[in-house]
């Protein structure tokens, strides 16, 4: 059933997230965390690699490759999301490239890896992001006719949608998102006095997001973590804090990104966690998100396990049924239709 919209009730679900944020800018004081976001980007032992966009900008990226002699069955885009970085795909990555697929990641400016430090989790651009997602599309297929998927995880998947959407005839054959967070919007009266009052006030010297903040939030979106070293990356990126400006731009995304569900014809596959946070937080089931795609080929799948939660793929409970799902999936609507 529908909730209806309520200015009281949106006012209450924005303060939830936003004003924990807020508070930790002002406990997290200054310019604390910016020292650490320059002592260099988080190690992986995911191999680096880089390519350069149409302004210049060279941007890192990862990639797994089927084995020697095995032929493509296509491409997989992964797209990460809100502060996660191209190496968070590394299950993923070697989950499907064992079956077949090439699978790329692109870190997305202002997060992960990016190599301006100072645009580590200050980056307020994200129409840029979709024109990377695009453009880094092409860079992986070249002149290949390789059948192509974007994938998204939360903030990775509205961008995922969007860039679908704006790529012109070049794009995916297919569309997987992955907890995909339209919970990111908010009024559009809302966006330019809040940043106006985000510089006015120096929060954009400040990182809205700290140590205490991540225990409160970080923990309720993900369980039963298998790997560590991932883990331990993640919390240590969110730990040193994003800006007021760059959580906006996340949440504009989002907004942006609401009514474009109508535009998708391609095959879609809509993933959630039964117990992920992000659907309270938006009062809206996964259900009703599904219905707004057109697309005459779509699949809503709710992981089978209660406490499957918002990152289902770095959860050793949840993690092998969604990736045998996608795979399955994906052999159907993109390999299956490149042997055509």
């Amino acid at each position: 059933m529908k909730v209806p919209f309520t200015f009281r009730g949106w006012l209450r679900g924005a303060g939830a997230v936003l004003l924990p944020l807020l508070a930790a800018s002002c406990l997290n004081g200054g310019g604390r965390f910016q020292k650490k976001m320059c002592e260099g980007p988080p190690l992986s032992e995911e191999p680096l690699y880089k390519w350069r966009a149409s302004d210049g900008v060279e941007v890192p990226y990862c990639q797994w490759l089927p084995p020697k002699g095995m032929r493509p069955k296509g491409l997989v885009i992964a797209v990460p999301g809100m502060d996660e970085a191209s190496d968070d795909w590394g299950q993923l990555g070697r989950h499907l490239s064992a079956r077949g697929y090439e699978v790329y990641s692109c870190d997305l400016r202002g997060q992960g890896r990016d190599m301006d430090c100072p645009e580590r989790g200050d980056y307020h651009r994200w129409k840029r992001w979709v024109e990377d997602v695009n453009e880094f599309a092409d860079h992986a297929r070249g002149k290949r006719s390789l059948h192509m998927a974007y994938m998204g995880h939360s903030l990775g998947g509205i961008l995922a949608l969007s860039a679908a959407v704006s790529s012109e005839g070049r794009g995916p054959d297919a569309l997987v998102l992955y907890a995909p967070a339209f919970v990111l919007a908010y009024p559009p009266w809302f966006a330019r006095p809040a940043v106006t009052l985000a510089e006015a006030v120096t929060f954009n010297q400040s990182r809205v997001t700290g140590p205490a903040v991540f225990e409160l939030i970080g923990r309720n979106l993900v369980s039963n973590v298998e790997d560590e070293a991932a883990w331990e990356r993640s919390c240590d990126r969110l730990c040193k804090g994003m800006t007021l400006r760059y959580v906006l731009a996340c949440m504009d995304a989002g907004k942006q990104a609401r009514n474009l569900p109508g535009k998708v014809n391609i095959p879609v596959l809509l993933q959630y966690g039964r117990s992920d946070a992000t659907l309270y937080m938006c009062r809206r089931s996964p259900g009703r998100l599904w219905e707004m795609f057109h697309s005459e080929d779509k699949e809503l799948w709710w992981h089978p396990d209660p406490e499957a939660n918002h990152d289902m793929l770095n959860d050793r409970m949840v993690r092998r049924v969604m990736l045998d799902k996608t795979c399955s999936w994906l052999n159907d609507r993109v390999s299956a239709r490149a042997a055509r």
